[in-house]
């Protein structure tokens, strides 16, 4: 008798608050994990419903409908099966027509990607109410994940929502997922870094700090790669493009499609900020594994890379032969990663741009000498100064990320970071600018006494609220902490907002508001394509003039202000908790934090 192939359904939810690029990459996390079910012997389907829902979907429910998805209450009482009659009768309609416009069909697993975790309605409501429908309608099991989001966030959100029988919190979520599958099958899981409901109560099985043994390979769904291929017109209709040199580039109608990869998420360096452990083993794939895998992408109408590693060069030989690779077997790919800049120089650069590196992202994180030196940075103000400088001379787009109110900071290393911005500005592009976080397993956070930091325990896990404020600029968590014979957490929570403020506000005077975060990955993709590194100087006046405005993939209209409130006295709570809020230090999903170990 055959035995049963279980199947997976593994959804990426729609979320109003994630980027604001006019056209994004597709979602790597299901390619990853659809490829190891599929590897493992199981069937997996990927839906990615971010695309499907701003693409259209959204406009085919009626106000009520939708007010009904964005009610946080409401929705939660209808999935506790607490709602009205005539409420619950409303909320199963919009859960079948959920299932009915996105072609959700039958599964033994349902699982949801959190991407990471906002206290916006869309996705938490999203999830619970598809979990909620599959489990009616198919007796669908269902899982939620995100390496982000510890233990105790999970198990908060299984006990509020009764969909969810799973929550992986794992680093190697790949094998987190596997075991599930084999708890669905009857066999014996050894499940790791997950959550599982087992009757009334909610178990954590602990684990899950294993790494992958090499980076993970995407298996992209022709069907979700065929969404997001955009014509020349189109990227350039997104932007503020009425221009008659703009259109003389619309020539050819020609197609760009850029996918994320990685060939490495670990990192060597010891960046005293960063949660990317260098202590552990490296997961870097071999060169030639690489060229394969870039070939086979772009053979499926591939033309741009977002390159989600730790840094594309932390091994100089590797990255070299990479290039050379890359360029001998002419991909002809345009591509953008994080870069170091201890492991560099003007032969690598040139060998990185003739590969087809269109921007690089280099932390550089402080223009203060004595704070680099006390981060492990392995550079110097003018080291870093050297190098953008070359490499914007090359025609590389230069990306530069900071990171201020770092543990000791002083008034002198705030205007050095400032003065260092004034003389880098020629050379730089797009800016990251993040207030100091201290994430739990970070260096800061294991070497407390070399670092001079003292780091407050934790509040109860019941007092603590694993999700963001709404509208909160900022993504990402910082545990408590003061200063050994300095400022306390409160003053110091002070001082990080007001340095970041003073960085932000230089940034502003020197480049606009425009070259913070927004990274227009196709419309460079389109335009180093048709016009090459020679001529950045051309790129940079379009750009400038194009990004006057544009239209963000999930919103109806053309913005012209994305100016964030880094200076506006009201709004210092997007930075921090408001008073009695605690959070729990976490890192981002896939991409290490802006500046971390790079």
């Amino acid at each position: 008798m055959a035995v049963k192939k279980l199947k997976a359904l593994l959804i990426y939810p729609p979320g109003e608050q994630k980027i604001s690029e006019p056209i994004p990459p597709p979602n790597m996390t299901i390619a990853v994990l659809a490829g190891a079910l599929k590897a493992a012997g199981y069937q997996a389907a990927q839906l990615d419903a971010e695309k499907d829902w701003f693409d259209g979907v959204r406009s085919r429910f009626s106000p009520r409908q939708t007010e009904l998805i964005y009610d946080e209450k409401a929705a939660e009482a209808y999935v506790n099966g607490r709602a009205p009659r005539k409420l619950a009768a409303e909320y199963d309609r919009v859960c079948g027509l959920l299932l009915r416009y996105l072609k959700i069909g039958k599964a033994d697993l349902v699982g949801i990607t959190l991407v990471d975790i906002r206290a916006e309605p869309l996705i938490l409501n999203f999830s619970a109410l598809v979990c909620h429908a599959v489990q009616k309608k198919f007796g669908a099991r269902t899982v939620i994940g995100y390496r982000g989001l510890p233990k105790e966030g999970f198990a908060y959100l299984m006990r509020k929502y009764p969909c969810f029988d799973y929550g992986v919190y794992a680093n190697w979520g790949e094998k987190a997922l596997l075991e599930i599958m084999k708890d669905l099958a009857g066999e014996k899981a050894a499940f790791t870094g997950t959550v599982a409901r087992r009757g009334t109560r909610v178990k954590d099985y602990g684990g899950g700090e294993q790494r992958r043994p090499l980076a993970p390979t995407p298996q992209y769904e022709d069907h979700i790669l065929a969404k997001y291929q955009a014509h020349d017109g189109d990227i350039l209709a997104r932007y503020n493009s009425d221009f008659p040199f703009i259109k003389k580039l619309i020539n050819n109608r020609k197609k760009y499609l850029v996918v994320p990869y990685a060939f490495e998420l670990t990192c060597p360096g010891a960046c005293a900020f960063c949660e990317n452990d260098n202590r552990l083993p490296s997961d870097i794939k071999s060169v030639d594994q690489v060229i394969d895998e870039l070939a086979a992408l772009k053979a499926r109408g591939v033309t741009g890379l977002y390159f989600v590693n730790s840094s594309f060069n932390n091994y100089y030989k590797k990255a070299e032969e990479l290039c050379e690779k890359m360029i001998k077997y002419k991909l002809d790919l345009k591509w953008f990663d994080c870069a170091n800049l201890r492991v560099i120089d003007e032969q690598l650069l040139d060998k990185m741009r003739d590969a087809g590196a269109v921007k690089l992202a280099f932390g550089v994180e402080s223009g203060s000498r004595r704070l680099l030196d006390l981060v492990n940075k392995g550079i110097t103000p003018e080291r870093a100064r050297k190098y953008l400088e070359y490499s914007h001379t090359i025609g590389i787009w230069n990306h530069i990320e900071l990171i201020a109110g770092f543990p000791s900071e002083t008034p002198r290393d705030v205007q050095a970071t400032l003065g260092f911005i004034d003389e880098i500005k020629k050379f730089v592009d797009l800016y990251t600018l993040n207030p100091f976080y201290l994430y739990p397993n970070s260096r800061f956070f294991r070497e407390q006494k070399k670092f001079g930091v003292k780091v407050q325990p934790y509040p109860p896990m019941d007092e603590i609220n694993f999700f963001y404020p709404r509208f909160r600029i900022v993504e990402q968590y910082s545990m408590k902490f003061g200063e050994a014979g300095g400022l306390g957490w409160e003053a110091k929570d002070r001082q990080i907002v007001e340095s970041t403020r003073a960085l932000a506000e230089k940034i502003y005077s020197v480049a606009t508001y425009r070259v913070m975060g927004n990274e227009h990955v196709y419309l460079l993709n389109c335009l180093y394509d048709k016009l090459g590194h020679r001529n950045k100087k051309l790129i940079r006046e379009m750009v400038k003039l194009l990004t006057m405005k544009f239209k963000p993939y999930n919103l109806d209209f053309f913005m012209d202000d994305f100016r964030t409130s880094f200076s506006k006295e009201k709004d210092l709570r997007i930075f921090y908790p408001l008073k009695g809020t605690t959070y729990l230090g976490t890192e981002p999903d896939g991409r290490p934090a802006p500046g971390s170990g790079r």
